[in-house]
């Protein structure tokens, strides 16, 4: 949840509106918190970049944007969705986001105290309802009896996505042990034990989670009050990272290991709570995805000394090495990381680019990573 107080808050989201709706397509969200800072910089108002994020976030999950068909990222140029008609508009679609989490979290809606929180006055209960009103008219929630659920409660909204399909199969696949108890709460047992079991056994771990991705899926499809869908993402992501690491680093099958990684890489995305949760994990599975494919070629790589190298640095490696069948992969991988997180792909080539002035190699990597980026944005 946003903690800026309330007058930061609406500042910031009115400013927001008023810079799309004059330079609508003008620029990006990233573009646009940067021009923000320095504005409030140079009106002496201290608000870091981190917070400016985290109001726009607000409506950002709350679909206040428009993409005109591009890849959804930071870096892509945006518009007002063509709803958002005024900057009241603007600022109550951002701020139903309290509702909705409130709502995903499966707890009670308390008029008085959710108009304390979003807007310091308790007496403001109609706004609560208007903002709850917004979100049933989007389709986002439903009223049940006296109780509000997302709309989507008793099914998985993203388990049509191609690059989690792989983790779809294994989870319908998995057998409950009989006499199991069963539910989210047995689930979120498991994923604890799963997470010891990972620094020891990648094998049992990806087990452990498998069956916790299980219990998690049957419980949101069965409408259980506690069962969120951002613990089971939480859960297939943990059992994405434990399976690409068990099949690359214990059984060598690189190749087998890759649709694992991918996995991860499309339920990890920048503007995501969960990236908070694993953000530990990114980069590691990131160096290893493109190392892996000089492993997969059997090529020797221990003076990349990967456990030193950051993911710029191995993708410099990879594509740069003397090896043309080394590189021709590492594109294609490139390529298919890009498919499912173009965000993450761009703030590797932002970090390439500050340094290309180094070395040659550094430019043509940064050139490679932007071309891809630009046909994926195309297509």
């Amino acid at each position: 949840m946003n903690t800026a107080d309330l007058a930061t808050r609406r500042d910031v989201l009115r400013d927001v509106y008023r810079e799309l709706a004059e330079h609508p397509g003008e620029c990006t969200t990233e573009e646009l918190l940067e021009h923000l800072r320095e504005r409030y910089e140079i009106q002496g108002l201290i608000r870091s970049k981190v917070m400016l994020r985290d109001i726009l976030q607000m409506a950002f999950r709350q679909r206040a944007f428009d993409y005109h068909n591009q890849a959804v990222s930071p870096y892509t140029p945006v518009w007002l969705a063509p709803a958002i008609d005024s900057e009241a508009a603007f600022v109550g679609r951002a701020e139903s986001d309290f509702l909705f989490e409130v709502i995903r979290a499966s707890l009670d809606i308390d008029y008085e105290e959710l108009a304390c929180i979003i807007v310091n006055d308790r007496n403001q209960v109609d706004y609560v309802q208007f903002l709850l009103d917004e979100l049933k008219q989007r389709g986002l929630v439903i009223k049940k009896g006296k109780k509000y659920i997302l709309s989507g409660r008793g099914s998985v909204p993203f388990q049509s996505e191609p690059a989690l399909q792989i983790l779809r199969r294994d989870i319908e696949e998995m057998k409950i042990p009989e006499n199991m108890q069963t539910g989210s709460d047995m689930a979120h047992m498991l994923a604890k034990k799963a997470m010891v079991q990972r620094s020891q056994d990648f094998a049992a771990s990806g087990q452990t989670y498998l069956l916790a991705c299980r219990l998690q899926w049957d419980a949101v499809e069965q409408g259980e009050q506690s069962a969120t869908l951002e613990d089971l993402r939480w859960f297939m992501a943990s059992y994405a990272s434990a399976m690409a690491g068990k099949l690359s680093q214990v059984n060598r099958d690189y190749a087998g290991a890759r649709p694992y990684y991918l996995a991860f890489f499309a339920l990890v995305q920048e503007d995501d709570p969960l990236w908070g949760r694993m953000r530990g994990l990114i980069n590691p599975m990131l160096s290893y995805y493109w190392a892996n494919a000089a492993r997969e070629l059997e090529l020797n790589v221990s003076a990349w000394n990967q456990s030193m190298s950051s993911p710029a640095q191995i993708a410099i490696f990879a594509s740069s090495h003397p090896n043309s069948d080394l590189r021709r992969l590492w594109v294609k991988l490139t390529q298919e990381l890009a498919e499912v997180n173009p965000a993450l792909l761009r703030r590797i080539a932002s970090q390439i680019q500050l340094n290309r002035s180094e070395d040659p190699e550094y430019a043509r990597a940064g050139e490679q990573i932007e071309h891809i980026l630009t046909n994926i944005a195309i297509e």
